[in-house]
């Protein structure tokens, strides 16, 4: 399709100047000023209102609900909290299960690396029984001592990984 030269105009040509400015590209006419029209003249018709709408009162058969100031608001507490002490006594208990096995496994750091692996998941199935069917302090204090040692065995394993042993094969 060959474009003539009649379709291109210079922006600021003599043409531009003679043309009044027209609308804005997608501009659908002439913008409309005041209130929007309505559709007839006369309202709608609807019935009268009743007696207790004229002076506001409840109406229908449904009725707002009673409201009693007298009333406590509701408490809500954990049945079985965890207490501070009962986390220190199951961090210590859990503390002392794991010197344990420590002390047991001095032979080599493959053995207390195993052994303290081996502790700390029995130490977290007893701390899981423990916040099922016992105190939930003492299960947070064993799991966190527990917690703490395996990060420590695990910190022993890249320690001797950096130096090229892997302990745990």
């Amino acid at each position: 399709m060959a474009v003539s030269e009649s379709q291109w105009k210079e922006p600021g040509g003599p043409a531009a100047a003679t043309a009044p400015p027209g609308p804005w590209p997608g501009a659908m006419g002439p913008p409309v000023v005041g209130p929007p029209p309505r559709l007839s003249a006369q309202p709608p018709a609807s019935r009268p209102p009743t007696p207790a709408a004229a002076y506001g009162a409840w109406q229908g058969a449904l009725k707002p609900p009673v409201f009693k100031v007298s009333q406590p608001r509701p408490t809500y507490r954990e049945p079985l909290p965890a207490r501070g002490q009962m986390v220190a006594l199951g961090g210590a208990a859990g503390a002392a299960w794991m010197l344990l096995f420590g002390l047991l496994m001095n032979s080599s750091a493959r053995a207390y690396v195993w052994t303290t692996i081996v502790a700390a998941f029995v130490a977290w199935g007893a701390a899981a029984i423990l916040a099922r069917f016992g105190d939930r302090g003492v299960a947070v204090g064993v799991a966190a001592a527990s917690g703490v040692a395996l990060a420590i065995a695990g910190m022993l394993v890249a320690y001797r990984l950096a130096g090229g042993d892997w302990l745990l094969w």
